[in-house]
């Protein structure tokens, strides 16, 4: 039986307020199953819908069918919806609200221990909409990217989950809903996040001479977090955007 172990790490966009962190991530390692999402900052309490989707992808991983999918989303629209003190808003707020509503990519990660197919292996599923991303490490090697391929994929407009269920019927209907299973073993690691944390992760992982290893990457994203992504972003090597990982590793059930 294998279970997992997950770490989670932090931090919003430099020069603002960490209010303004509009990521947002969740997991339950009980249940085997984490997600990110990534708030559009041009969107309305677009930090509110991000953690609802997480919140809700964890207590309740949706089917991975466009029908279902649309049904799914529809308790955390309507729980966004509930939070608003629509009778405090000003008249821009409230037309925003209504015409633009709430924006987020997602990513979601479920360990399937009823699909294990023997005493080494269990099958893992994955859902996404837009560019939060995840990567599947063994040792030194990167076995999966999902749900985009490469690097320069993360220079376009992504796709983004809405309060609004028609937009999401739109986006659904443009096959934007991406969906990945595979299998796993104990050792592999996991990691999921949002757009500017994994650029820079799809970037190491196309250095064919990457010497430091993904245990050691993992090592130092452990050891300051904090630090690493002030370094990275002084030399700009990262974006200056919110940024969120999570740390998935797959262990051996005591």
């Amino acid at each position: 039986m294998l279970s997992l172990k997950i770490s989670a790490y932090a931090l919003h966009k430099a020069g603002t307020e960490i209010r303004l962190y509009e990521d947002a991530y969740a997991f339950d390692e009980a249940a085997g199953r984490a997600a990110v999402a990534d708030g559009a900052s041009d969107a309305f309490e677009a930090g509110a819908w991000a953690r609802l989707l997480v919140t809700t992808y964890v207590h309740a991983p949706p089917l991975i069918n466009p029908e279902a999918f649309l049904e799914w989303l529809q308790s955390p629209a309507r729980a966004w919806k509930a939070t608003l003190n629509w009778a405090a808003l000003p008249w821009y707020a409230e037309e925003k609200a209504r015409t633009v509503g709430g924006l987020a990519t997602l990513l979601g990660f479920s360990l399937d221990d009823a699909g294990e197919a023997d005493g080494q292996t269990v099958r893992w599923t994955a859902l996404a909409v837009g560019d939060a991303c995840l990567l599947h490490v063994r040792k030194h090697d990167v076995l999966m990217r999902f749900p985009i391929e490469n690097a320069e994929a993360f220079d376009t407009t992504p796709a983004l989950l809405s309060t609004h269920l028609q937009h999401d019927k739109s986006v659904l209907e443009d096959g934007e809903l991406r969906h990945y299973d595979g299998t796993c073993q104990a050792g592999d690691l996991f990691l999921l996040a949002t757009d500017a944390m994994a650029e820079w992760l799809y970037g190491l992982a196309d250095l064919a001479d990457l010497k430091l290893g993904w245990e050691s990457i993992s090592t130092l994203i452990e050891e300051d977090f904090e630090a690493l992504i002030e370094e990275l972003r002084t030399q700009s090597i990262i974006r200056n955007d919110d940024v969120t990982l999570l740390v998935l590793r797959v262990a051996d059930k005591a």
